[in-house]
């Protein structure tokens, strides 16, 4: 199976080379794309190197599969192109996640929307990957759905600087390193990713100010976990707060079932959901720290609201770089191979 990955070079794009690596389906090498300022990187892929190579100038059709994470200008430029080649697009932008036409897919929720290549390859097509915090929320929330019906998800999310590509990584590290030796930066002074410092600091604001008063990333919560869903009617809000933490996403959610359920029932719902591991105790957690690197979602401080048995509260932490981006992405693409990721 011919996979590509364009935007190899970065986070994300490095993770999903590494993921398919180790995928059986993948019995070629994958092409390798980037913008013309880091073509010709080298990449090892199953100990050999690969060259980048830039997209402008080599075509993506001779893929079947390919990869997207290089940003939604270039996911808007270069996913028609290659799906009217005939390649199956798995984009990681926000470029097509609201287009009625392109299935958001979480694979353990809604997979049944993602087509055999096999049987489609003339076709192509895009798929898209869905927004890093929804991800995560989605799981629960679906299981929660399927044991006693969702009215409404309340969530506020903890974010990794991660999840702003390498140039945030950097960010925090610079502003670390000079906290640490007694300079002092201003709080409110944001630099050239975060809208005020990030270092020993949280920040209620990802993306630009949108309508209403929330901020895109808060947007893309309410809108992509409807579409997962399949709910327009299902309520929805989302605070969204950039942390100073290397890896992994964390989030608080409030959920309204139409129905009570018991805590022990709720866990084992939770549980057996594919993607998902809970911890029932309603003290128990994982921290963003300690499930960096895992592929699983985990669900802890699971809890009722006093005196409402319909209503759960929990706290959700996955690795914003695996099953928020590049493991989805690499799930996805097998469903399309006929394969199961692992």
């Amino acid at each position: 199976m011919r996979t590509a990955i364009l935007g190899a070079s970065g986070l994300v794009g490095r993770t999903m080379l590494d993921l398919l690596a180790r995928q059986h389906w993948v019995d070629e090498p994958p092409l390798l794309f980037s913008s013309a300022r880091s073509a010709d990187m080298r990449l090892l892929f199953r100990g050999r190197d690969l060259v980048c190579r830039d997209v402008a100038e080599a075509g993506l059709g001779e893929a079947e599969i390919a990869l997207f994470s290089a940003g939604a200008a270039a996911s808007r430029q270069w996913a028609p192109l290659a799906a009217q080649a005939g390649v199956w697009v798995v984009d990681n932008s926000s470029a097509w996640r609201a287009d009625p036409a392109v299935a958001l897919v979480v694979p353990e929720v809604n997979g049944h929307l993602v087509p055999q290549l096999t049987a489609e390859r003339a076709a192509g097509g895009i798929i898209a990957n869905p927004n890093c915090s929804t991800i995560q929320i989605a799981l629960p929330c679906a299981a929660l759905a399927r044991a006693a019906g969702l009215r409404e998800v309340h969530v506020t999310t903890l974010q990794a600087v991660s999840g702003a590509g390498q140039r945030g990584v950097a960010e925090l590290a610079a502003q670390a390193e000079r906290l640490a030796h007694g300079q002092q930066p201003g709080a409110a002074q944001g630099g050239e990713i975060f809208a005020r410092r990030i270092a020993a600091n949280v920040i209620p604001e990802i993306g630009p100010l949108a309508d209403g008063g929330f901020f895109a990333e808060e947007q893309k919560v309410h809108q992509e976990l409807r579409k997962i869903l399949d709910r327009d009617d299902l309520a929805v809000t989302c605070t969204a707060v950039r942390v100073p933490v290397w890896n992994g996403h964390a989030a608080a959610v409030r959920a309204v079932l139409e129905r009570p359920l018991a805590r022990a029932d709720a866990a084992a719902a939770l549980g057996a959901f594919a993607g998902l591991r809970c911890d029932g105790d309603g003290g128990a957690y994982r921290t963003p720290a300690e499930v960096s690197g895992e592929v699983a979602v985990h669900v802890g401080r699971l809890r009722h609201e006093p005196h409402r048995r319909d209503v759960l509260l929990f706290w959700v932490v996955a690795d914003n770089l695996l099953k928020g981006a590049a493991w989805n992405a690499v799930q996805i693409a097998a469903r399309l191979a006929g394969a199961e990721a692992r």
